[in-house]
């Protein structure tokens, strides 16, 4: 299965939950910021309230690399994408630190109002159909429109960084790296399914679009 239909079912058991799912949210890369979501944790773990709770500080399948595979570090991207992003989807409440310079922050803020939209955008559609004395499956029927046309959105991304090469750099001597969470958004959301050029993506647009 693909990061897509993995998450997919995974949100399908998250819906099946019985206690309320608690996320803490925040950076985690630096020493420092990394003693502050632990702190952040322990401090609500010591309320004793009868949720569960997930901060991803606490994953040491992802955040622990001593032991971590070339193959398994190759997919990390994904593997943290569908970790965090799954858990934020079940959340019944989301606890967030979004610092500026946290970019996994930022993109679950990001997600967190990508899908207060929707559902209010969604329930608009139901409201207008309800209001028109539309029938059951009138307004099945608009609801999957409007979800194809989010889901057949044609996303292009590209980004250019001299340091970037296909060296196999280890340690302290990667030249670049971007944040992983947002490479598995990337992966996830991409028309053809990661990074172009630029170039690349132009052609896409023209052959859609040049000859109408």
């Amino acid at each position: 299965m693909n990061i897509g239909q993995i998450m997919t079912e995974k949100i399908r058991r998250g819906n099946m939950k019985k206690k309320p799912l608690g996320y803490l949210g925040g950076d985690i890369m630096s020493f420092g910021s990394n003693l502050a979501r632990q702190y952040e944790y322990d401090k609500f773990l010591k309320m004793c309230l009868p949720v569960e709770v997930y901060s991803p500080v606490m994953n040491k399948s992802i955040n622990d690399k001593s032991n971590m595979t070339e193959e398994e570090n190759n997919h990390l991207a994904e593997k943290i994408t569908e970790a965090d992003i799954e858990r934020l989807w079940n959340s019944d409440f989301v606890v967030m630190c979004p610092e500026q310079s946290a970019i996994g922050s930022m993109c679950e803020t990001g997600c967190l109002f990508g899908w207060k939209y929707m559902a209010d955008k969604l329930t608009e559609i139901i409201t207008e159909c309800e209001n028109n004395h539309a029938p059951s499956d009138g307004t099945l029927a608009c609801l999957k429109r409007e979800i194809n046309r989010i889901a057949d959105k044609q996303n292009y991304f590209h980004y250019f960084d001299i340091r970037t090469n296909h060296l196999n750099e280890k340690d302290w001597r990667r030249s670049f790296s971007i944040n992983q969470l947002l490479y598995g958004m990337i992966l996830y959301t991409a028309k053809n399914g990661d990074f172009e050029t630029f170039d690349a993506i132009l052609e896409h647009l023209e052959g859609l679009y040049g000859n109408k």
